[in-house]
Formats: structure tokens, C-alpha cells, sequence
């Protein structure tokens, strides 16, 4: 499928989406229709295994909502749609955060299940919402505090604080800081390693602990034993041990 305000491409099970709206990457009505339709289309694709979300350019990774197209605000996909199907996705989402992610930026990396940022000074992180006098409004009023914890999430959101990649590291919201040369170049790699291992275990983990933190340990325990179920059973795991029983790398297809 072509995009008008995203590039999608797939190479070695690793899929980048690029939110292609420079300077700032700030999300419109048609980048969340895209937005939305790349991430369903992932979850159903078998030559995705992990997914790279970036922004076009250097200045930004996404400053969030377009406050020019505010009179479309209520059409289309919710942007709380597209957080949600990326933070319970069955693959693993890593943001390659190049430059500012404010407001629903910041709220689309913390869906991700992985955050990798650049070290430039000029880029900054976080909930600036309360400045205009509204809200974080795609769910990073929930997803901060299970990141950082409430204290600093409070601090965050209230003083509509902006942080540099170091700072953010050192509280914890992201979880690698590399040179801005270097950050595509880190996160393909960090990509390329998960795409190797079992999908259907990686799936598991995902989907289990999403469950769990949504709606409990019950609710988690029983998607965990279901999951449990089917990758028992399937070739990867025979695979698996085979793999290790014969001391080589496993080669695993996701079935």
C-alpha cells in the first residue's frame, strides 16, 4: 500500500514505519488514518517480527498533534486507537527517537515496547499538554507513571517538563542514548536480534504481560497458560531444543 504521510518498509523480518511529515512530524488526520492502517497490517503480516518507529528528518520524531488540523479532530482514528494497538501488539515496537517527541510524540514512544534516543541536545521528550491548557489525550497520563513512576510522571505532565535524551535515560523513560549518527544504525540491530528469536514465544511475553498490566494477574495468568499451550507445541519449540541439544543457533519460523 502507498502513504501519503508515512514510508513502511520491510527488510529481514524488521519493518521501520517513518512518520513522513518534516520538519516536526506533527500528526494530521491522514497520518493517522496510515498510522493506524500500517500497525494492523503489521500485526497480520508474517514478514514482520519487530517494527522500528521513526520520524522523517532531524529535527523531530513527532511533535504530536497537527493544531492546525484541529477541525478534524473527530474523524478518523483516535490517536488513543493507534497507542493501543502498538502497546498490545504480539511484536515488538522499538522508537528510534531522532529529534523532539512532545506531547503525542511522546505518547506514541511510550507505547512502544522499547525506546532508543539520540544524544543531540536540541531534542527533548515529554507531555506538554497542560501548556495549552489540555491534557495528554492518547494515553500517556496512564502509560508515564508504569514507565517512570508517579512522582516523576506527576512532575512531567504538571510542569509540562522537556527532557533531554540523558535526562531521560537517567529516569528511566528511554532506555538507550546514542549518537545521533549512530541511532538508525542501533536500533536495526536491536531490531535484527529480536527478529531472531522464537515469534511465537515473543508474542507470548507480549501479549500475556499486556494483559496482566490492562486487567490484572488473573486476567495475564490465563493468556499466559493459553499461549504456553501453543508454543509447546509448536516447530520452533521442537526446534528450540533441538538447537540446543545439537549446540547451534536455532533457526525459528514462527510456527
Amino acid at each position: 500500500m502507498s502513504y501519503e504521510s508515512i514510508i513502511v518498509e520491510t527488510k529481514d523480518y524488521v519493518t521501520t514505519i517513518t512518520l513522513n511529515r518534516p520538519p516536526m512530524n506533527a500528526v494530521n488526520h491522514v497520518l493517522r488514518i496510515e498510522f493506524l492502517k500500517a500497525v494492523q497490517e503489521i500485526e497480520n503480516s508474517k514478514d514482520t517480527r519487530a517494527v522500528i518507529i521513526t520520524g522523517a528528518g532531524d529535527r523531530g520524531f513527532s511533535a504530536g498533534m497537527d493544531l492546525s488540523d484541529m477541525a478534524n479532530i473527530g474523524t478518523g482514528p483516535d490517536g488513543n486507537e493507534i497507542m493501543n494497538a502498538i502497546s498490545r501488539s504480539s511484536k515488538p515496537y522499538i522508537s528510534a527517537i531522532n529529534g523532539h517527541a512532545l506531547g503525542g510524540g511522546c505518547e506514541t514512544a511510550l507505547a512502544c515496547h522499547f525506546r532508543i534516543m539520540t544524544d543531540n541536545p536540541k531534542a527533548t521528550i515529554g507531555l506538554t499538554e497542560v501548556n495549552l491548557g489540555i491534557t495528554p489525550g492518547w494515553g500517556g497520563i496512564q502509560r508515564l507513571p508504569r514507565v517512570v513512576g508517579k512522582p516523576k510522571a506527576l512532575d512531567m505532565i504538571l510542569f509540562s517538563k522537556r527532557l533531554t535524551g540523558p535526562e531521560a535515560l537517567e529516569i528511566g523513560l528511554v532506555d538507550k542514548v546514542v549518537p545521533a549518527a549512530d541511532l538508525m544504525k542501533e536500533a536495526e540491530a536491536f531490531a535484527q536480534t529480536l527478529a531472531k528469536r522464537a515469534p511465537l514465544a515473543v508474542s507470548a511475553v507480549l501479549v500475556g504481560m499486556s494483559v496482566g498490566l490492562d486487567k490484572g494477574i488473573d486476567e495475564g495468568l490465563k493468556v499466559d497458560r493459553e499461549w504456553a499451550v501453543k508454543a509447546n507445541m509448536s516447530k520452533d519449540a521442537r526446534e528450540g531444543m533441538a538447537a540446543f541439544f545439537e549446540k547451534r543457533e536455532p533457526k525459528f519460523t514462527g510456527e
